[in-house]
């Protein structure tokens, strides 16, 4: 049996280049960012990875126990 994510709201984002530096910003869209179920604020620092298999980026939280000890 195929195990499936539920997701609660769905958005498109856009990747967007810094014009002096390789960086590259991705903008979460705000009906995702209100979710109620988005874990992610303003200031939080996260871990990114791809997985080059599914071709998908993975973005979790950084530090997640010393969230909790706050």
């Amino acid at each position: 049996m195929a195990c499936c994510l539920s997701f609660v709201l769905l958005g498109e984002a856009k990747i967007y280049k810094h014009p002096k530096a390789d960086t590259l910003y991705l903008t979460i869209p705000s009906k995702v960012v209100q979710d109620s179920t988005f874990i992610f604020k303003k200031g939080d620092t996260v871990k990114i990875r791809y997985d080059p298999e599914k071709k998908i980026l993975i973005v979790e939280p950084l530090n997640t126990k010393a969230k909790q000890k706050k």
